[in-house]
Formats: structure tokens, C-alpha cells, sequence
């Protein structure tokens, strides 16, 4: 039983034996005590749902200041419209022109923040201010759009020739610098490239990709990952080949990197990616390629799915729970 449950049983145990107790007054001290030993997000929600200081001390005292472990939004079903929620780290699930992707300079409610979209297809790239009427289009794209990122007052892009592309936050063009892989490409159908931060520097994850059907599968699969770091001033890439005690989450809306000391749940030098490709073959399949792929052993472990959906029209995606 954990902590939180412990907690939920006592409270039930008192209620019943003094149905006068008012909770809402507990002491302060008690309460933060409590709150600061919350470490998942849905017993943070749940504690601070029961009254306002309830709702009060967990702001103040408990670990929604820290970035909570990522979950997985999994796609609808072709039966409901429904979106849920899956944590790979406890196994629980969770209920609750076309833009392919967005990408924000800043906060949302920050007067300086700069909005970036990726659409028709990935094909182009707009951006709007706060106080624009209308999407302003990036220039010197000319080829499909793998990923894109803001990082030290600039807007990175990358694109299926090679290449990355830099603009400002104004949306003036400033260089272009070109990206060379050292692997072949010979064997594979599908590669895609993800642009991710880590302690400050940008890595470019490209993922390849198997085309399975040859072996009645119906789908791609990744076969494994190669990382990049980018040498902004000498505008070359360097193959980084350990991760260290970082692991990088990748998918189809926001690529990230997190300290595998600070959550140990995560395991070190790996790369967790969801399935981004459904839409390769229309409606024609199912999706499983859903998994976390080892750096140290190059190797490939799928994560349990309960079941397979049609991902046609919507991806699964990894996100951050916060509570601010």
C-alpha cells in the first residue's frame, strides 16, 4: 500500500469513529507533511480536490514544482471519442489546412511568446506573435519537415534532406546547416529525424525504421537510433554514442530529455518513442511500434499495449503532468 493510500484508509478509519471532524482544519504543519510525500500526480489532484487548504498545502508543499514523469496519451478507439492516459513507470491508465504540430517560443501567458506551427502535411511552417491578425509563412523550406524546436532565442527546423534550418524569433532566415548520418540507409523505408535539448545543447534522434509486411506485419518498426549533437559554431555534428544517465523521450508532438538521477523509475541511456508513421499506409493497418530502444545494447523492447487501435486519426503522445 503506499503512503497515499495509508493516508486515504486512516482518514476513512477517523470519519467513521468522529463524523464531526472537520478536515479542512487540520494543522498546516500535518497538511504539509502529508502533501510533500505525493509523488504521483494523481494522488496530488486527489488530495488537493478534498477542500481549499487542502488544495493550498499541496501547492506550497508538495512535488508539483518538479516536473512529474511523462505519460502516454493513447489514441481513441474507433468505439468512443474518448482520450486516456497511460504511465509506463506504474502501469496504471489514466481517463479524462491541418496543423501537424506546434511549438512555443515561451510560456503562453508570456507577452513575449512566439508561436510556430508545423502544417499542411509538414510541408510548411508559419508563425504569429501576440497581437498578429494572421500567420506570417517561414521562408527557405523546401522539403518535408521532420521536427522543429525553440532553443536559445532561435527556432530550429529539420528537414528530410539533411538539413537544418535557423530563423530568428522574428522569423528572419539565418543559416542553413547540413546534417550527414554515418549509417546506410540502403535496407530501411522509413527514417525520421527528432531535434531534442539536453544540458543545454541541441541532439538531433534519427529514428529508422523496417518495413515489416514482407513478414505479414502489417507496419513499421524501429530497427534502432542514432544521436547527434550539434557544434553550432563549427556548424557540423558530432555522433555522441552514450547518453549517460539521461534518457530522451521521443514522439510525434515534443521531444524531451530527462535526468535519469533525479527520476531512477527511468532507465539510463535509453529512448522511449511512441509510434508516429500509421498515416504512411492510410487506414490499411494497425500500429505497434510502441517501445524503448537501449543505446549501450542497441536493442529494441516494445512496450505492452492492452489493445491495438487504429491510429488513422490520432497518435499516442507523451506528456509532462503538472499541476501549475
Amino acid at each position: 500500500m503506499r503512503f497515499s493510500e495509508q493516508i486515504l484508509a486512516n482518514s476513512f478509519g477517523v470519519c467513521t469513529a468522529m463524523s464531526t471532524a472537520d478536515w479542512s482544519k487540520l494543522p498546516v504543519e500535518l497538511l504539509g507533511l502529508i502533501s510533500s510525500r505525493l509523488h504521483f500526480a494523481e494522488d496530488c489532484v486527489r488530495f488537493g480536490a478534498v477542500c481549499k487548504s487542502w488544495r493550498i498545502s499541496i501547492l506550497q508543499h508538495g512535488n508539483y514544482s518538479c516536473s512529474f514523469l511523462p505519460w502516454l496519451m493513447r489514441p481513441q478507439t474507433k468505439h468512443e471519442s474518448l482520450r486516456r492516459f497511460y504511465s509506463p513507470f506504474n502501469g496504471k491508465g489514466f481517463r479524462d489546412s491541418f496543423v501537424c504540430k506546434v511549438i512555443l517560443s515561451a510560456s503562453p501567458c508570456s507577452s513575449d511568446c512566439v508561436i510556430f506551427a508545423i502544417y499542411a502535411d509538414n510541408w510548411k511552417m508559419a508563425f504569429v506573435k501576440p497581437g498578429d491578425v494572421s500567420w506570417t509563412p517561414l521562408s527557405c523550406i523546401h522539403g518535408h519537415v521532420d521536427d522543429a524546436m525553440c532553443h536559445d532565442g532561435k527556432f530550429y527546423a529539420i528537414d528530410t534532406f539533411g538539413e537544418i534550418l535557423i530563423w530568428d524569433l522574428a522569423g528572419s532566415f539565418l543559416k542553413r546547416i547540413a546534417f550527414t548520418p554515418s549509417r546506410g540507409m540502403d535496407n530501411l523505408v522509413y527514417v525520421t529525424t527528432y531535434l531534442v535539448e539536453l544540458e543545454g545543447q541541441i541532439y538531433a534522434i534519427m529514428r529508422l525504421l523496417f518495413d515489416t509486411r514482407i513478414t505479414d506485419t502489417p507496419c513499421l518498426t524501429t530497427w534502432c537510433f542514432e544521436i547527434y549533437k550539434l557544434d553550432i559554431c563549427n556548424e557540423k555534428w558530432e555522433e555522441v554514442k552514450s547518453l549517460g544517465d539521461w534518457s530522451i523521450f521521443v514522439g510525434s508532438n515534443h521531444s524531451f530529455s530527462i535526468s535519469c538521477s533525479t527520476y531512477p523509475e527511468c532507465e539510463s541511456n535509453c529512448i522511449y518513442f511512441t509510434d508516429d508513421f500509421s498515416g504512411v499506409y492510410y487506414k490499411a493497418v494497425f500500429s505497434y511500434d510502441i517501445g524503448v530502444y537501449n543505446v549501450q545494447n542497441d536493442r529494441v523492447q516494445s512496450l505492452p499495449q492492452e489493445d491495438i487501435s487504429d491510429f488513422a486519426f490520432s497518435l499516442p503522445l507523451w506528456i509532462i503532468p503538472s499541476l501549475s
